[in-house]
């Protein structure tokens, strides 16, 4: 995978397959728009990112399997990079195929849309989707590398997120299988105050300690000191497991005065 950044260099940055990738092509006159096919004799390949703009990922387009160029979709709103699953499908693994951009300019990238076959999970989770989940066309799935967390959708439920490190493939397949059943909820309302209860308070509970297809989001507004916090979290999941999670949630937070309702 090659980033060629033509704001800042558009005499030189691309070479020509011609002169054996020695000689550059001067593309200062290219003006570059969404499905604009790209020189034949340039040096790129299907996926490589191609920037017309120094600031983060505004005039960026990604190569496609035809050579034409595919604008950035920017889901992130705020100029940065989501690599679509139209790209990401070309390659036995994203993660590994953008290792160098995502090392050199992690904070540009915002999310990689990946597909059911992806190297991601026998790599990171340690084993491939079974078949029965791979062939779900109502599944999708994004990893935001900023804050190293895998989300699932499936269907029109809310996206559900997993750790990168710690998450197996069975816990996406357990999230999967309930996803699309009814839920229940339930509020935790907290006031932490002074220092050594805040130094002991454990904050959000991560979604790996609740029965497979709970999560824990924030609820409203959080408030807070230098020794202080308070505010709530909404758990939810399937409705069959909700007695499990209270259960945990009341282990978990057990001894903070906490609220559950």
């Amino acid at each position: 995978m090659a980033y060629f950044n033509l704001a800042i260099n558009p005499k030189n940055a691309i070479k020509s397959k011609s002169s054996g990738g020695k000689s550059p092509i001067d593309l200062t006159d290219f003006h570059p728009s969404n499905d604009k096919a790209i020189g034949d004799d340039w040096d790129v390949q299907p996926g490589d990112v191609i920037a017309w703009s120094d600031y983060r990922a505004d005039k960026t387009y990604f190569v496609d399997e035809q050579r034409h160029l595919l604008k950035n979709q920017d889901t992130s709103g705020s100029g940065y990079l989501t690599i679509p699953l139209s790209i990401t499908r070309l390659f036995p693994s994203a993660l590994k195929h953008y290792a160098s951009l995502l090392g050199s300019q992690s904070n540009l990238v915002a999310e990689i849309e990946l597909g059911p076959t992806d190297g991601i999970f026998v790599e990171k989770f340690g084993s491939p989707l079974p078949e029965t989940i791979r062939n779900r066309n109502d599944i999708s799935y994004m990893y935001n590398p900023e804050e190293g967390t895998f989300y699932v959708t499936v269907g029109k439920n809310e996206a559900h997120e997993f750790p990168l490190d710690g998450t197996k493939t069975k816990d996406i397949v357990d999230y999967v299988e309930v996803a699309n059943e009814k839920k229940a909820a339930f509020i935790v309302t907290f006031n932490i105050q002074g220092e050594e209860t805040y130094k002991k308070w454990p904050g959000r509970l991560n979604s790996n300690l609740l029965p497979a297809g709970w999560s824990c989001e924030q609820h409203g507004s959080l408030s807070g000191g230098s020794h202080s916090s308070k505010g709530a979290w909404k758990l939810q999941g399937p409705e069959k497991s909700k007695e499990a999670a209270l259960e945990i949630a009341k282990k978990y937070y057990d001894g903070f005065g906490v609220n559950i309702n």
